[in-house]
Parts: C-alpha cells; sequence; structure tokens
C-alpha cells in the first residue's frame, strides 16, 4: 500500500470516530488490532507516523460523549502506540494524568467491561519497556489494577490482571528494584498478614466464605508469580522475600489447617510445591554443566509426600489427584527438553518424576486386583508382577504413599475413585517421557485386560473386575483413549513394554462386549489400527495364519461387522482399519489378504463408496478402494461382483454433490489408470471426464486431484516410449517393431513428438493452457505451471521445441482459452431403480443367514435415490503442441501467480481493514458487496 494512502485514511479515520453519535463494528475493530501485531511493513510504517501520536493525544478522554464502542478503539490504540518507549514519553507529558485518572476508575462499577478490558492492555504494554513500569510505579496505578482481583471481574479481566502482576514483579527483579519488589509483595501479601488464622477458636462455613473471598485473589496471584518456570530457575530475590522475610510457607500451612475448601487448598498447595523449587534454585543456580544430587530434591520430596498424606487424611481423592497431575506437570514445565533427574540407591535407579507418578497410577491398580484370590499357593499374575517391579523402583516415601491411597479406596467407593483418577491421567499425556509413558501404558493395559469378557481358553469369565457395568464402560473409555494417545505419540516398543504385542487382541476381545458406546467402539478400533501400523514386526505376518481365534485371525470379521453398524462413525473407523491392513497386505503383511478375502470386505467398501447415505463414510470406502487397486487378488475379487466398476465408478461418484467425494474418487481413478491395464475405450472415457472435471469443477481440491491424474498421463505416456527416472537410455525395446532400438537424439525427438501429439487430441496440453489463466485458483495455476514446466524442461533438455512448426489450422490463444461449448450437455442418469421400503422389510424378514447385511445393505440405502443431471463441457478447439510452448515461453507465470498471492493477501491487508473500519464498503455505490471479500 502507498505511504500516502495510510496517512489519508489514518486522517479520515481520526475525522470519522470524531462525529458524534458514531458507532464503530467491533468485528472490523478486533480485526484491524489483530493487523496490528502483525510484522507487516504496513503496520511498521504506521508505527514511525507521528501524526498517529498527535491525533491520539489530541483525542484521548476527550469530554465529548464519544460511543463506548470509540472510546475502546481509542484505548485501545494507545496501547498499541505506547507499546514503544519515546511515544509514552510524549503521552505521559501531555495526557499522563488523565490515564492515571483512567486506572483510578479502573474498579469503578461505571466503566464499561470492554473499555476495563481495553485499559489492561495498556497496563500491559507499559511494562514492556522501562519508563511505563516507572510510571506505574510513580502514580500508583499497579495498586487499582491489582484490585481488579478482588471484585467478581469477567474471566478474562481477572487472568489479565494476574499477568500484569506477574510481568510487573519480574520486571522489577530484572532491573535490580528490590525494595519495590519488596513493597509490591507486602501489597499482594497483606490480607494473610492482616488476618489472623491463629488465634480464631473456630471458623463457621460464612466466615470461611468470607476469609476465601479474600484469601483467593492473593494466593491466584503468588502463584502466577512462581509460576514463571523461566525467572525462578534463576536466584531472585522475589523467592528468597516470600520464603524468608514474609515467611509465606507458614502462612500457607496455618491456612490448609484451618481453611476446608478445596479450591483453596489446592492453589496453596501448588504453590508449595512451586516455592519449593524455587527454595531449590536459590540453594543452586540452574546453569549447563550443573548436576543435582539426590539431597538437592529432598526438600520437593518432603514438600510432595507431606502433602499427599494431608489430603489422604482429609479423604478428597479428587483434591489428590488434582493435585498429583499439577506436581507432574510443574514438574515437567520447569525440566522441560532436559534429561530427567536420577540417583542410585542400592544399585537401583531413581527418577524423581517417576516418584511423582506412581501415586496417579495406584487406584486403576487397586481396582484391578481387588477382590483377586491372592493365595500364597498361587503364582503370582501378571498385575502383580508389574506392581512388584513398580514398586521396586520407587523410594521408600513413595510406596508408603501408593499403600495410603489403597487404604484409603478400601474405605471410599472404589469405581468412583478409580474414575477420578484415569481420567485426570489424561492430562498427563503430553507431559511425559518415553519410559513414563511405557509405565503409563503398562498399567493401562492391565486395566483395559481385566475388561475382558472371556480368558485365554475362550470361557466366560468370572474373576474380572467387579462393579457396576456402566461405570466399568466409564472408566475403561479413559482407559482407551490414554493408551490411543501413548502408542500414537510415544515409542511404546516390546522391548519396554511386551504388552504391546498382546493389546490388539485384548482389545479385539473386549469389542466382544454388549452395550459399548459409539465412541468407546470408534477408540478401540483406532487402537487396533494404530497398533497395526506401529506395533506389529513383519516377522509376525508369518504368525497370522497359523494362529486361529487370535484377534489378527479374526480382525477381518471384526471390520465386517463395523462396517455394518448402525453409527456412521463406526463405519467410517471400520474402513480405516481396513484401509490400514489393505496398505499394510501388499508387503508387509500379504496374511492380511486372506482376511480381507474372505469375507469380502474391499466388496463391502465399493457398495458403501456406492450408497452409503453419510459422506465421510464413502470417502474412506473410497481410499479403501484406492489402495485395494494395488493388491491385484482383491482387486480381482472387485471385479468377479463389479464387471464394470470403472463404469460405475463414472457414472455414480463422478457426478456426486460433495466435493470431498468426487476428489476422492478421482483420486481413485488415477491409481485405476496407474495399476490396472484399461482398454481403449475406458480410457478414452477417463480423458473425457478428466478434461470435464479441470475446467467446470468448482471445488478447486477436485481440480487439484484432476490435475495429479494429467500428470500421470504424461509420466505414463514418457515410461511407455522408454523413459526411465526422467531420462532415456541408451536402448529401450519397441513394442511395435518388437525389437532393440537405440534412442538416438533422433529417435528421442520422435518419440517425444508422438507424446505431445497424443497429449493434443486428449486436451491435456489445452488444459493446462486453460488452467493458467488468471481467473484460475492460485492452487490450481501453481500445480498447472509445475507440470506444465515439467514437460517443457523434458522438451528443451531433447531441443523438441527447435524442431516444433505452426499449421494454418492452429488456433490462437484466446480461441483456446474460450474453446468450450456454451451449451451445457445434461444428461440424466438413473443410478438405481426405485425400490420400496415394504420390498426391503420384505427381505429383512426371509434373510437368516451371515450376509444379512450385505444383502440388505445396498438396498436399503438407495430408497430415496432421484435421478441425477451431469453437466459437461467440451473443448471445442485443441492446443496444438506448437501453441503449447509458444504459450508457455511466452508469459510470466510465476510472476501472475505472485501477484494473485498478493491481491489474496490483500484483502487482509491494513488499507482494507481501514476501509472495514471506516465503513467505506457501506457508502461506497460504485463497490460490489460480492466482491469485497
Amino acid at each position: 500500500m502507498e505511504n500516502a494512502q495510510i496517512v489519508t485514511k489514518l486522517k479520515l479515520l481520526f475525522e470519522r470516530i470524531a462525529q458524534p453519535g458514531y458507532i464503530l463494528d467491533h468485528h472490523y475493530a478486533d480485526n484491524f488490532f489483530i493487523k496490528l501485531s502483525s510484522n507487516d511493513p504496513d503496520v511498521q510504517y504506521l508505527k514511525s507516523l507521528p501524526i498517529l501520536l498527535d491525533m491520539s493525544i489530541e483525542t484521548f478522554y476527550r469530554t465529548d460523549n464519544y460511543h463506548v464502542t470509540v472510546k475502546v478503539f481509542l484505548v485501545r490504540l494507545l496501547a498499541f502506540i505506547t507499546n514503544n518507549e519515546v511515544n509514552f514519553a510524549k503521552f505521559s507529558a501531555k495526557k499522563g494524568d488523565d490515564l492515571a485518572k483512567a486506572f483510578d476508575q479502573i474498579n469503578s462499577p461505571d466503566m464499561h467491561t470492554s473499555l476495563r478490558v481495553a485499559n489492561m492492555e495498556v497496563a500491559l504494554s507499559l511494562l514492556n519497556h522501562n519508563s511505563g513500569v516507572h510510571w506505574l510505579l510513580e502514580t500508583n496505578s499497579w495498586q487499582k489494577i491489582l484490585t481488579l482481583c478482588n471484585e467478581k471481574r469477567t474471566v478474562f479481566i481477572v487472568r489479565q490482571t494476574y499477568k500484569f502482576v506477574s510481568t510487573f514483579i519480574w520486571k522489577l527483579k530484572n532491573f535490580g528494584d528490590d525494595a519495590n519488589v519488596r513493597h509490591v509483595l507486602a501489597f499482594i501479601l497483606k490480607p494473610a498478614i492482616e488476618a489472623d488464622l491463629v488465634q480464631k477458636q473456630s471458623i463457621t462455613s460464612e466466615e470461611e466464605d468470607e476469609l476465601c473471598k479474600i484469601y483467593e485473589p492473593m494466593m491466584q496471584m503468588l502463584l502466577t508469580i512462581v509460576s514463571n518456570e523461566k525467572e525462578i530457575k534463576s536466584q531472585n530475590c522475589v523467592i528468597h522475600f516470600l520464603l524468608q522475610e514474609f515467611q509465606i510457607e507458614t502462612y500457607c500451612y496455618i491456612m490448609l489447617d484451618r481453611l476446608r475448601r478445596e479450591d483453596i487448598c489446592l492453589l496453596t498447595t501448588k504453590f508449595l510445591f512451586w516455592s519449593a523449587i524455587g527454595k531449590l534454585f536459590l540453594g543452586k543456580i540452574c546453569q549447563p554443566g550443573v548436576k543435582f544430587e539426590k539431597e538437592d530434591f529432598m526438600e520437593i520430596a518432603v514438600t510432595y509426600f507431606n502433602t499427599i498424606h494431608r489430603l489422604i487424611q482429609r479423604r478428597s481423592p479428587k483434591l489428590l489427584f488434582d493435585y498429583c497431575n499439577t506436581c507432574n506437570l510443574i514438574w515437567g514445565r520447569v525440566w522441560n527438553h532436559e534429561e530427567p533427574i536420577r540417583w542410585d540407591i542400592n544399585e537401583k535407579h531413581m527418577e524423581m518424576q517417576k516418584q511423582l507418578l506412581i501415586v496417579s497410577l495406584v487406584p486403576p491398580l487397586v481396582y484391578v486386583t481387588l477382590g483377586k484370590n491372592q493365595s500364597v499357593d498361587e503364582s503370582e499374575g501378571e498385575v502383580e508382577v508389574y506392581i512388584n517391579t513398580i514398586m521396586q523402583s520407587t523410594c521408600e516415601h513413595a510406596a508408603r504413599a501408593a499403600y495410603a491411597v489403597r487404604n484409603m479406596m478400601l474405605q471410599l467407593d472404589v469405581l468412583q475413585v478409580t474414575l477420578l483418577s484415569v481420567k485426570r491421567l489424561t492430562f498427563l499425556e503430553n507431559n511425559l517421557n518415553n519410559e513414563q509413558a511405557n509405565i503409563v501404558f503398562q498399567a493401562m493395559f492391565y486395566v483395559i485386560k481385566e475388561f475382558e469378557p472371556f480368558d485365554d481358553e475362550g470361557l466366560l469369565r468370572t474373576d474380572y473386575c467387579y462393579g457396576d457395568e456402566i461405570d466399568k464402560i466409564s472408566i475403561m473409555a479413559y482407559v482407551l483413549d490414554t493408551l490411543l494417545f501413548l502408542i500414537k505419540n510415544y515409542n511404546i516398543n516390546w522391548k519396554q513394554s511386551l504388552e504391546v504385542i498382546c493389546l490388539n487382541a485384548v482389545v479385539y476381545n473386549v469389542l466382544k462386549r454388549p452395550n459399548l458406546s459409539c465412541k468407546f467402539v470408534v477408540t478401540a478400533l483406532n487402537v487396533i489400527s494404530t497398533t497395526i501400523k506401529k506395533s506389529l514386526t513383519p516377522n509376525l505376518s508369518l504368525l497370522l495364519d497359523t494362529k486361529p481365534g487370535s484377534g489378527m485371525h479374526e480382525i477381518g470379521m471384526l471390520i465386517y461387522k463395523k462396517m455394518h453398524d448402525f453409527n456412521w462413525e463406526i463405519r467410517d473407523t471400520a474402513l480405516e482399519l481396513l484401509l490400514v491392513c489393505t496398505e499394510l497386505s501388499l508387503i508387509k503383511f500379504p496374511p492380511f489378504q486372506k482376511q480381507i478375502l474372505s469375507h469380502k470386505l474391499i466388496n463391502v467398501a465399493m457398495t458403501m463408496a456406492l450408497n452409503d447415505h453419510e459422506f465421510y463414510v464413502r470417502v474412506s470406502a473410497l481410499k479403501c478402494l484406492t489402495a485395494a487397486t494395488k493388491v491385484k487378488v482383491l482387486w480381482e475379487q472387485v471385479t468377479s461382483e463389479f464387471p464394470n466398476v470403472q463404469e460405475v465408478i463414472l457414472a455414480d461418484l463422478c457426478t456426486n454433490p460433495e466435493g470431498i467425494v468426487r476428489k476422492e474418487t478421482f483420486n481413485l481413478l488415477c491409481e485405476i489408470y496407474q495399476n490396472i491395464k484399461l482398454d481403449y475405450t475406458m480410457k478414452t472415457a477417463l480423458y473425457e471426464q478428466f478434461l470435464n472435471v479441470s475446467l467446470s469443477d468448482f471445488h478447486w481440491e477436485v481440480q487439484i486431484s484432476a490435475l495429479k491424474f494429467w500428470r500421470v498421463v504424461i509420466h505414463s505416456l514418457l515410461g511407455d516410449q522408454g523413459m526411465l527416472d526422467g531420462t532415456f537410455p541408451p536402448v529401450t525395446f519397441s513394442i511395435e517393431s518388437r525389437k532393440i532400438v537405440t534412442l538416438t537424439d533422433k529417435e528421442i525427438q520422435k518419440r517425444l513428438h508422438k507424446i505431445l501429439d497424443e497429449l493434443a487430441s486428449i486436451g491435456c496440453l489445452s488444459i493446462l493452457i486453460k488452467l493458467l489463466h488468471e481467473e484460475t485458483e492460485v492452487e490450481v495455476m501453481e500445480l498447472a505451471l509445475s507440470i506444465a514446466n515439467e514437460l517443457l524442461e523434458t522438451l528443451d533438455r531433447y531441443r523438441v521445441p527447435g524442431f516444433l512448426r505452426p499449421s494454418e489450422n492452429d488456433p490462437n490463444i484466446d480461441e483456446i482459452l474460450t474453446a468450450e461449448d456454451n451449451v451445457l450437455e445434461e444428461e440424466e442418469i438413473d443410478t438405481k431403480n426405485p425400490i420400496k421400503s415394504e420390498d426391503v422389510i420384505e427381505g429383512i424378514v426371509k434373510s437368516d443367514d451371515m450376509n444379512l447385511l450385505t444383502n440388505i445393505y445396498e438396498r436399503h440405502m438407495n430408497l430415496n435415490n432421484e435421478p441425477t443431471k451431469v453437466k459437461k463441457k467440451k473443448l471445442t478447439k485443441f492446443a496444438t503442441p506448437y501453441i503449447f510452448v509458444v504459450f508457455m515461453k511466452s508469459y510470466n507465470f510465476k510472476e501472475t501467480i505472485e501477484r494473485k498471492k498478493n491481491w489474496k493477501d490483500g484483502i487482509r491487508s491494513l488499507s482494507s481493514l481501514m476501509d472495514d473500519v471506516l465503513g467505506i464498503y457501506e457508502i461506497n455505490s460504485e463497490v460490489n458487496t460480492l466482491d469485497c471479500y
């Protein structure tokens, strides 16, 4: 944008908002400020304009009755301006009193909420430079801002206030202003200092609520301050003042003893854990090469385990697991991407975070072992062996805490405590190292294994975990979610977790249970799919055919059943599992082919692709068909039931109203072209269909799929003429002459001429020219240019363009760009004969075999099918090789694409956003509103 336009629109903006009663659209204003946070050159220029500051000073807090939307806009603009220290110095010299007055009133009930938020933006911007921090101190505005925490304000304002106090404190620390750090901390701690909890004999519920109104904002501010993991790892006066001068830990423990509210208790225990970490770094600076020993973590361990026992005594499992989770998350933040803290005790490796993790794993392990016969005469089961292994890797304090949690569970509702625990384990998913992930995986595996309805002999189990079925399913749903995340995102391998080999069989058996929710089944199928992709080794393929009854041996039956489920989410997930099996069956796991063939799964997928009423399911089914084109035996089975499969796909799916279905259909046809031998008629039909799609489809993603087909066609024709890996070898075998042919330059040029003529005849060259027109979507244009350049590069390498000559019948470029029928052909395709619902019901009643759903599925999905109309475009002028080469060498398409990208970016440019704020589109009658975006 030209600089003069910025200045002009800026002046117009201030003139407009100064008009009486002017109301500013908040949506446009928000987008305007989002743009100001970018590094756009126009934004940088706007920042440098002195006139911006001058006009802001002139309009800031006038006595005029601006509408609140205008006031909010001006204050937010001030936050943008005062982010620069020089600008703030100029502003404070003239309007500092007005700004201080605004902060004095920030907690006033008369101030509009949006204006209060805007003022908080100004306060946060002042913390970006020394002048702003010192001004906040001199005017005591920071005290007015902190009082926002004491009132019932919106969550956003309170969070902004906590962010302010944390940034403010650490800025003062970095300035070396210890006196003001002490002053601000004293202001925050004032409620704890003034309230004397020790002298109170008893505290009623009403008194506790009033005290908590005071303590909650104080603890939230303190927690926000100390939870700065970067600053707390340095030796600092903030932690020193809190611990040494203010003795904050003493106040915290008194609060834990006297107050019963769980929210205050959790805030306090979080703060105590952070302060223990801060105390560690006061004694030893965290620097490269500094090694921490066991003794360094004694304070943290004492704080953690003492708090665990305190919470157990309160009989509050929710609070207990929230605290354990928080400590794990805090540890992960402080020691992020660093080696785990380890030490050796009696030749055992101890890891600090593992000790923090153990307590969270106790409830599910207690749940699966509770009530089992654990006679000393019997050998230990797998779960007991795992528990013993875990307990041997823990310290004595962690073991005591684990047993205390177990005893608490036995006194409470075991199912509910377990549910609380497994829920919170899902929060740790992104904060584990690989070793911890394997430990959690093993624990979750043994929990889900107890949910199996059958034992290893296939008999109904009588000793599996007890409890109400609904509660058990809730627990197992969270367990499955955790297992899925772990195997997706961590290296869960059989060397560390042998259980991963058995996971598929266990989940397969669990799916045999009745009354499972749709989400549960979807997650279970995803677990199986992910495990097959990541955890099965190729050597195991040798075992698949020799172990009847295993999960892998019966995976075909599982997929078959779930592909016919009433819920489309389950059908879709079953198809995703089929896709994985189909892809792996080509090379890695050939025995999967037998499973797929025996249940005709690809044939069912074909039926679903044609008939399923959910478009996402159709897309997944098409992906399975695409993968099956590479496996000969699978595709032969499809063609045995659908002899005219290509024609059916062309007739039924290429005209589907959903773009995602059409896109995947053309991907399938592209793979058919590459992997299946087609006759001349079918190839011609494909060319016509892809030509039509390339020209007329209104979804650019579908056009991308069509262009990829043309790239495949070009590579295929080059390969037919002897090209290998992008070059012609010295000799090749000629199918036409059935002889070895030496590929001289003349012979290569002859073959390339032949390819160009064929590409011209099928319309490929015309398509590339038309899609390089400026009206094309930029993504389509980029791909078309890439394909055209690849072809042109091959022609140039063998000096073909120099031998191309024009002819009298060659059309010009304009004729080609407009060379298509204006009248679109419409064809009615009656895809299926309508079937009455009574016929479907009669078919269900009479059918009594395993193929019930398969026989009826295709029919009942088509009850409402209507004949569809297909619109086609046909070229009347085709580009010749000569026209194509001349066109490609005559234009700078990269420049055109770059211009189109800039134009698209310009829609959200600073100039455009200023037009929005000004409402130019609303008053300019010459602008078409449909063209604005």
